[in-house]
């Protein structure tokens, strides 16, 4: 287990709130993908993923937290979920599956269409 802790973000802040938690325990998440959002009084900003593997948090939301309090756990030798690789999860993780594919006859007329116009000529 790596500690994830609540990191530095500023010379005059001292403590910080955990405003939400983005990814659920015991959930599988990337290296550098964000797990937390956290807000101190000057700024809200991410708290990342330092390793791949299952969430364990430690932090509630609402909760004052010290720079440099253990906001998280992960569990870097957690295996990755049976058929998700590492680009999948990560798409997911972005949001990325959600989008709507183009229909493929859309996209064949117009490979077709750029086939067929003939080349511009140099003078």
């Amino acid at each position: 287990m790596i500690d994830i802790k609540v990191p530095a973000v500023g010379e005059s802040i001292s403590e910080v709130t955990l405003v939400k938690w983005l990814k659920k325990e015991g959930q599988y998440v990337e290296r550098d993908e964000v797990i937390a959002e956290l807000e101190s009084e000057k700024a809200t900003f991410e708290v990342n993923a330092e390793k791949a593997g299952t969430l364990k948090p430690v932090g509630k939301e609402g909760e004052t937290l010290k720079i440099g309090d253990v906001v998280a756990q992960i569990d870097e030798t957690a295996a990755r979920p049976e058929g998700q690789s590492a680009a999948a999860t990560q798409a997911a993780a972005n949001g990325a599956g959600t989008q709507t594919a183009q229909p493929a006859t859309a996209t064949a007329a117009a490979a077709t269409a750029t086939a067929a116009a003939p080349a511009a000529q140099g003078p």
